[in-house]
């Protein structure tokens, strides 16, 4: 099958959210000024998956273009929540998950575990596994995009995509802020670390509000954690799941999100690979031979061929 021809189920999955947000907007469309267009933007990118796969031809910057054009969707869609919230209802639910996240644990662990351990190292690991989370998300597509392992990066763009437009999803309609927008952080010793204060200075960068509930972070790493066993070597899988694993706890020794927001960021992430990926017929076949090119790079050893008699 030509890949550039077809409408992969990515592009699909692009089109079907884009549809979502023009009836989203549409019902803003005069209480703000900015709705109209937005609306516009919003159905003619949900056109652009089939426009693209009019493109018979594709090679060089185009195609690369092309594979990423999800991700790059994607990346645009997650500032788009807060110029949304601002048009929305400012109510969230924070009393809600509270109550839920008191009732599973029998405490609030994000409103415990760092105060009763504010120590600067492990803080800063905190935090390090906290900001990996960003590199996880960029470097995996861009080593297969260098690669040209095109399957793969497919693969990767519609697992990403699928689960964050479920948690987009879920933020549109039920808002959640969490601990550090509506209880603060606990000031402590651990605030003299170096990684303490470049998370902090991303968050006030890059944050949208009303998105802490399930936690984008853990569904995310988790997601890659998959794409890591699929695609990549066996010990860079093993990295990518012990960064998922460290990001699960961060966010809430960090205080960025409730407990239950990590543990339902877990479950969602695992229910959307497992389950929805396949059902929309994301790749289930084993990770084709690297070619020789990139078999050093991927872990993949050739064995000898042995004759008959050597057997």
């Amino acid at each position: 099958m030509d890949l550039a021809v077809a409408v992969r189920p990515v592009d699909r999955v692009v089109a079907a959210y884009n549809g979502v947000m023009v009836l989203v907007w549409a019902t803003l469309v005069g209480s703000s000024g900015y709705a109209t267009a937005i609306v516009i933007a919003h159905a003619a990118a949900a056109a652009l998956p089939w426009l693209i796969s009019r493109i018979r031809q594709t090679s060089g910057v185009m195609r690369s273009f092309i594979d990423l054009s999800p991700l790059i969707m994607l990346a645009a869609f997650w500032p788009e929540l807060d110029l949304l919230r601002l048009g929305l209802p400012a109510v969230g639910h924070d009393d809600v998950i509270r109550m839920l996240d008191q009732r599973m644990f029998g405490m609030h662990l994000h409103f415990i575990w760092l105060p009763s351990m504010p120590y600067v190292w492990l803080s800063e690991l905190m935090h390090a596994f906290y900001f990996g989370y960003y590199p996880l998300i960029v470097l995996p597509a861009l080593a297969l995009l260098v690669r040209q392992r095109r399957e793969a990066l497919h693969d990767l763009s519609l697992r990403l995509m699928v689960a964050y437009v479920a948690c987009y999803l879920i933020y549109i309609p039920f808002p959640v802020y969490g601990p550090s927008l509506t209880l603060g952080h606990f000031a402590g010793p651990h605030t003299d670390g170096l990684l303490y204060r470049i998370v902090a200075a991303a968050l006030q960068v890059g944050d949208s509000p009303g998105t802490a509930f399930p936690s984008s972070h853990v569904v995310g790493a988790v997601t890659l954690a998959v794409v890591g066993w699929r695609w990549f070597s066996r010990p860079v899988a093993w990295l990518m799941t012990i960064e998922a694993v460290g990001v699960l706890l961060s966010t809430v020794y960090t205080q960025h999100h409730y407990a239950i927001d990590a543990v339902a960021g877990l479950v969602l992430g695992l229910g959307v690979q497992f389950v929805i990926v396949p059902l929309l017929g994301g790749a289930t076949r084993a990770p084709a031979e690297p070619s020789p090119a990139t078999r050093s790079t991927y872990g993949w050893v050739p064995q000898p061929v042995m004759s008959g008699e050597e057997r």
